[in-house]
């Protein structure tokens, strides 16, 4: 069969989120996920949802920063794949 396509851990990020109110970065929370999340600074709970919507700018920026590797190894591997669909080919070259 085919070679697998692109890893995608190589694009794995961590982001520390923050309390919109105090900007701390620790929180305590129930390892099941299901309780709410609380700000170890100043004792604020949040859902799960909550706490990433209030961190939306933060993670749209390294969405934003990563944007362009991504699309530079995505077009990297379809002109490498299309190389290889083509090899041999007197008619199609690929540069």
């Amino acid at each position: 069969m085919s070679e697998a396509l692109m890893d995608a851990s190589k694009y794995a990020r961590s982001i520390s989120l923050m309390c919109p109110t105090c900007g701390h970065k620790e929180f305590a929370y129930d390892e099941s996920g299901d309780g709410p999340v609380r700000c170890t600074g100043c004792d604020r709970e949040f859902t799960r949802a909550e706490l990433i919507a209030e961190n939306g700018e933060v993670i749209s920026g390294e969405v934003e920063a990563l944007t362009p590797e991504v699309l530079k190894d995505m077009r990297n591997e379809l002109r490498d794949t299309l190389k290889n669909a083509f090899k041999g080919s007197k008619n199609i070259r690929f540069t």
